[in-house]
């Protein structure tokens, strides 16, 4: 009995111990890549301000998540266009758009599984030597939830690599239209 009561105590000494050290890590996560494109925003800025086209250049698209299902409601594109995700696999978000500048890029809000994670990212141009600077950006603040502080972590290895591949593609079609 006395292994138990001392194997319950470690464990929920552990538990305090993750809890407590949660509280002390960063309450913000940012997750950027940028990738120079040898283009014009012109050629870009359709690709990122109509969200029925993203499905051509991110890594989140229905190969990947074969039970994914997307539906676009609002403007089609712009402030205001929406493009809603849902899926077991892939879970569920929605991205709307909340700026748009043919010359600067887009930036939106995306809601993941109905508020629980919300998210601010952008999607800007900036003139390069050669052509543009694109830099595809998101960020979100995990308040005071230590769970939600320790994910923030490893948001960036969640997140990255995905954001780095659909920037690959971006390039890849606007770089082959000319």
């Amino acid at each position: 009995m006395k292994l138990w009561k001392k194997l319950l105590l470690g464990l929920l000494a552990l538990a305090v111990f993750f809890i407590v050290v949660g509280f002390f890590l960063p309450s913000r996560a940012r997750v950027e890549r940028s990738l120079n494109m040898r283009t014009t925003p012109d050629a870009i800025f359709p690709r990122v301000a109509t969200l029925t086209r993203w499905p051509e250049w991110t890594a989140w698209t229905t190969n990947r998540f074969p039970d994914m299902q997307m539906n676009f409601s609002g403007p089609s594109s712009g402030v205001g266009a929406v493009m809603m995700a849902e899926g077991k696999s892939s879970g569920n978000g929605t991205v709307t758009i909340t700026r748009a500048d043919p010359a600067k890029g887009i930036r939106y809000d995306l809601d993941f599984e109905h508020g629980t994670q919300l998210f601010r990212g952008s999607i800007t141009f900036d003139s390069v030597n050669d052509g543009m600077k694109v830099t595809w950006a998101i960020e979100t603040d995990m308040g005071w939830n230590p769970f939600k502080r320790w994910a923030g972590l490893v948001l960036d290895k969640l997140m990255g690599g995905d954001m780095a591949a659909g920037l690959a593609n971006l390039k890849q079609q606007v770089e082959s239209e000319k």
